[in-house]
């Protein structure tokens, strides 16, 4: 079977697939996938797949109207806040990142998901619930901080002996910290580890393969995708090896999920599913998927390479990636404002929209190295006042290369013209902002965000 990642996700009504952040279990033949659901009162929805091709919608798992009650910690049972209007976000708490195990000595399927208000991200709580069903209705136990912390993006990991860990980004999620659960999972055992203090990473997600443990994880920039990295280490609470990079400078376009294991039904054969979620800053509802294999270059290395489908043999678990007609086309991102070029009525900076066609970019070089920027129709050029103007591409005198990408350092580069390099701003990085030429002398990151680097982002 064939998982796409340029085609819209949708389950046997034709209904888009709402499991962000989520989780995969495999039960019995088939794969079942928590996430989160922000429609009217729904909180977490699950789905299930014999062949993670076709999606069946199984039940909303957690709503509003979910049945409570408290276990022996300090928890609160508040689901529909005073805070929570529908901001076209759902209404009541904000349910985020649930992920879901299977406790064989209790025989029930135990929730841990991060918790908020409905009006900010002050709360930053856990919370937990349960069922003796993997897609019944569960119980709500309460929200809480764990030994008192922070507790934001987060994930669930059971080893092979069955013990369980719980890992959340706390301190305004500077650093992603590892809890030992309860044999029952229901609570918080110990802290057992600290990692990457002060380093800042969020949406966290770990494996086991050959007796090596691998965690990937994301930078923190709100919904806009950033570089994944991955460590490994060959004990959990043991040490760890440095971050190293994963994929592209936006993974693609993601921010990690899950990973899911693929074991062959014939060959016992095991392959690693990376699963990602394309956030739409401007339309949370329209955001999608990403689906990429893990390889493995040795046991103490992780790589993720882009396909635009993947060809799954459940039989054998193998992953075969498959690649489309390529496009040439890019986007420009400003690293210093978070922001994208765009080519409207003026050249200008605007936040990531997908299907925005003004943000996306070919470039075109001659033999020297020198290039040429167009978008759709226009090029962009500098006139001889040495303002930024864009031209029809048709237009006379666009048979030149004034560009040239200089490398900075290892995240972006110069985009120069002569002795004058693009330089981006914007007062907040939540609105637009502009495009000019300044000397490259005030690329200086002693000054602050660099406004004079970016980076050329493949659009997938």
């Amino acid at each position: 079977m064939k998982m796409s990642n340029v085609e819209p996700l949708v389950d046997q009504y034709g209904n888009p697939v709402h499991a962000h952040g989520g989780h995969m279990l495999y039960e019995e033949g088939y794969y079942y996938w928590f996430g989160e659901n922000r429609t009217g009162r729904r909180k977490v929805s699950c789905y299930r797949s014999n062949d993670l091709s076709q999606w069946e919608w199984r039940n909303d798992v957690l709503t509003l109207d979910s049945p409570v009650k408290p276990i022996y910690h300090r928890t609160s049972l508040t689901l529909e806040t005073k805070e929570g209007a529908d901001r076209g976000y759902g209404t009541g708490a904000v349910i985020e990142r649930p992920k879901v195990l299977f406790n064989a000595t209790t025989g029930r399927y135990v929730m841990w998901m991060h918790w908020e208000n409905g009006r900010d991200y002050s709360d930053a709580r856990c919370a937990i619930a349960d069922c003796d069903t993997v897609d019944g209705d569960y119980i709500y136990r309460g929200s809480f901080n764990p030994i008192g912390h922070m507790s934001r993006d987060c994930t669930l990991f059971q080893d092979d002996d069955g013990t369980a860990y719980f890992v959340s980004a706390a301190r305004e999620n500077a650093d992603l910290i590892m809890y030992r659960l309860s044999p029952d999972y229901l609570s918080i055992e110990e802290q057992v580890k600290i990692l990457w203090p002060g380093q800042a990473r969020e949406a966290p997600a770990i494996m086991k393969r050959n007796g090596v443990y691998f965690l990937i994880s994301s930078a923190c920039t709100g919904w806009l995708p950033n570089q994944g990295t991955y460590a490994w280490s060959e004990e959990l609470t043991g040490r760890w090896s440095p971050l190293q990079h994963l994929g592209d400078a936006t993974t693609y376009d993601s921010q990690p999920a899950f990973i899911v294991p693929i074991t062959g039904t014939e060959s016992g054969q095991t392959s690693y599913l990376y699963v990602g979620d394309r956030w739409d800053p401007l339309h949370y509802h329209t955001s999608s998927y990403v689906f990429l294999p893990l390889s493995f270059p040795s046991d103490l290395e992780m790589r993720l390479d882009w396909a635009d489908q993947i060809d799954i043999d459940l039989k054998s678990g193998n992953l075969k990636a498959e690649q489309g007609a390529s496009s040439n086309r890019i986007r420009i991102k400003s690293i210093g404002t978070g922001q994208y070029l765009a080519a409207g009525e003026q050249l200008e900076i605007r936040k990531l929209a997908y299907g925005d066609p003004e943000q996306q970019w070919t470039v075109e070089y001659d033999s020297t190295g020198m290039a040429r920027l167009r978008s759709a129709d226009k090029v962009l050029k500098v006139d001889a006042e040495g303002i930024l103007i864009l031209e029809a591409a048709g237009a006379a005198g666009n048979d030149e290369f004034p560009w040239r990408f200089t490398a900075a350092d290892e995240e972006g580069l110069l985009i120069g013209c002569g002795e004058i390099v693009l330089t981006a701003s914007s007062e907040q990085r939540s609105s637009n902002g502009e495009i000019t030429l300044e000397s490259k002398v005030v690329h200086d990151p002693r000054r602050g965000a660099n406004k004079q680097l970016f980076q050329l982002i493949p659009v997938r």
